[in-house]
């Protein structure tokens, strides 16, 4: 009995240790969703200026998840501007499909939806890019941070769960 419990004590600091690593992929992942959506905005802007619920339309079809959903919110609440402001809108959700991504990220998007619709098409073109350039920044340090430390959290999490089992022994 005591083997089976130090067996699920290592196996809890194990998948501790491997559930951090793959916490850091998937907003990795999210980030680079995030940052094409908004290279696909660039562009958009930059070159067709359609009105906004096309613009979300087409950036919705284009776009890889967590963004997808994001951006499908989005134009799918447009009939809620008068209520709201495009703004909240896009606060809302982000916060409902931004479960991967961290809070500053999140805070750079959100100022981001501040921007978009208030401002001309330049100013709003040069504002995504800022964002894109940031979340990618971003995306490599993470993706570095996993190169280096990525089965170093499993290693952690495997010694923890021995040193509990031995330690509860």
């Amino acid at each position: 009995m005591k083997a089976l419990g130090a067996m699920l004590v290592i196996g809890g600091g194990l998948w501790w240790g491997l559930s951090r690593s793959r916490e850091l992929s998937r907003r990795r992942a999210a980030i680079e969703a995030w940052a094409e959506a908004l290279a696909l905005l660039e562009g958009e802007l930059a070159f067709s200026l359609p009105a906004m619920p096309e613009l979300l339309e087409g950036l919705s079809r284009r776009s890889r998840s967590p963004a997808r959903e994001a951006l499908s919110a989005i134009q799918a609440n447009m009939d809620r501007l008068g209520e709201k402001s495009f703004s909240q809108l896009w606060r809302e959700a982000l916060e409902a499909h931004g479960e991967a991504l961290a809070p500053e990220d999140l805070e750079q998007l959100c100022r981001l939806g501040g921007l978009l619709s208030r401002r001309g098409w330049e100013d709003q073109r040069e504002a995504a890019e800022a964002v894109r350039i940031s979340l990618l920044a971003q995306a490599e340090q993470l993706r570095e941070e996993l190169r280096r430390e990525g089965k170093s959290y499993g290693t952690l999490g495997l010694a923890l769960g021995a040193f509990l089992a031995i330690l509860l022994m």
